[in-house]
């Protein structure tokens, strides 16, 4: 800042000397001397008395003999020229007596100038959950002025964490005109979803930026569905299906679906190329990739094998430590099956003589069988001779009533015989009937015999 006066300086241009009645040209130079524009400059000039004014130029307003110029303004160093034409009708000293008036200014220029605060937050288009994610804050003086005591809050949701925790604050100190700089926030992903993130930048004189950034964190899964019969009888074949689905939003990689075979069921074969393993009695199969959405479908074929009821175990695992598990429960029965065999020997018999019939039960289920219980009826053509059978009977009548057998194992036998004596002519029909502790209906088994005789 500086100090100017003001000043406007006037020179009179013309001859000295003058004769009567003769018109001379004068010439009154304005300038101004100073370095500062003045305004409103007025120019005055008394002219003696008698004294005549041929001509002016520029035109001058006559005050009572006082000529008057109003001139305007002066920038510096400008100087403008007023021209006059005088005449003296007598001889003697002419005193023209020139002044001036003006408005001087003092300028002082003063620079203002305007800090500013911009922030911008940038993060990852995705990220895998667990995997770790930059945000970059970076903030800005967009202003011509220095920012001053520049401070950074910033605010992470929940599923995103950093070492500081999840409200952050940095101190920034001074931030030029113009000036830029990032400031990395290391952090990483706890949860699947957008996950937010705040930033609040403060300076000196209330200066105030914000921004809020969206991080879409994103999550494979693994879904198990398992299918196959909850029921199946010994010896018979169960096929079991098992689909493994993606529905996340990220690949599932490097996946493999497992399931450990029950005791009570047998290996037979699997599709996908799955491996059976003897020694741990498990199938496996690589699956590899799942993108988000995607299932595949695998089978396997078991052999029921021993009865009871038993737990399949199926487990679906992939990378980054993910695993579902299911379960499914299959009880294995055997299965009810009586035959029974009823033959004579001698088919026609003579009267007086004797034939036999051979009754032979067998279990050809898979269960073993209980409460066996034979009853045969002797038609009146026969008379019972003698019995081979490991089981007590009791004869009523003419039924022959075998005590019970607690236990027919599966594909096991037991055989009874009846030797009988002909003793009437006709047509003799031996009538085997059979019960067990699973038979709804008695089995019955009837023999003709033909009987003749003289």
């Amino acid at each position: 800042m500086s100090s100017t006066q003001p000043g406007v300086g006037l020179e009179w241009i013309g001859p000295t000397s003058l004769k009567v009645g003769q018109p001379a040209d004068y010439t009154l130079v304005v300038r101004n001397t100073s370095t500062i524009p003045v305004q409103k400059v007025i120019v005055q000039v008394r002219v003696p008395t008698g004294v005549n004014i041929v001509n002016a130029e520029p035109k001058a307003e006559n005050m009572d003999n006082v000529l008057v110029w109003e001139l305007g303004n002066l920038l510096v160093k400008q100087e403008r020229r007023i021209v006059m034409k005088l005449a003296s009708p007598q001889r003697g000293d002419l005193n023209c007596q020139a002044w001036v008036t003006f408005t001087g200014t003092s300028v002082m220029r003063v620079r203002v100038r305007e800090p500013k605060l911009a922030v911008k937050v940038t993060v990852p288009e995705k990220v895998l959950v667990g995997d770790p994610a930059n945000v970059v804050m970076t903030i800005s003086n967009p202003g011509d002025h220095t920012a001053e005591h520049v401070k950074i809050t910033a605010m992470l949701a929940e599923g995103l964490e950093s070492i500081r925790g999840n409200k952050l604050s940095y101190d920034l100190g001074t931030l030029g005109a113009g000036e830029s700089r990032n400031v990395v926030l290391p952090c990483v992903t706890k949860s699947a979803g957008q996950q937010k993130c705040d930033v609040f930048v403060e300076g000196d004189g209330g200066l105030k930026a914000s921004d809020t950034v969206s991080l879409n964190v994103i999550q494979p899964r693994l879904d198990l569905v398992v299918n196959g019969p909850k029921l199946r009888y010994l010896e018979k074949k169960a096929t079991y299906t098992f689909k493994v689905t993606n529905p996340g939003d990220a690949p599932a990689t490097n996946v493999f679906v497992t399931e450990t075979v029950p005791t009570g069921f047998k290996f037979v074969q699997a599709d996908a190329g799955g491996q059976h393993d003897d020694a741990t009695n498990s199938v496996k199969w690589f699956i590899g990739e799942l993108v988000p959405g995607q299932s595949k479908e695998v089978k396997v074929e078991l052999l029921a094998a021993t009865q009871g009821e038993f737990t399949h175990k199926i487990t679906a695992h992939a990378s980054r430590g993910m695993k579902v598990d299911q379960e499914l429960k299959t009880a294995v029965e055997g299965l009810s099956a009586i035959l029974m065999e009823l033959v004579d020997v001698e088919d026609p018999v003579e009267v007086a003589s004797d034939t036999a019939y051979e009754i032979k039960v067998t279990n050809t289920g898979t269960k073993a069988e209980t409460d066996v219980k034979l009853v045969c009826t002797i038609p009146a053509q026969l008379k019972l001779k003698n019995i081979q059978s490991s089981q007590k009977y009791d004869v009523v009548g003419n039924e022959i009533i075998f005590q019970p057998l607690s236990r027919l194992a599966p594909r096991a036998d037991v055989v009874y015989k009846l030797t009988l004596t002909a003793v009437a002519k006709g047509d003799a029909r031996f009538k085997a009937s059979l019960t067990t502790s699973s038979l709804v209906e008695p089995v019955v088994k009837i023999e003709p015999t033909k009987v003749y005789g003289d």
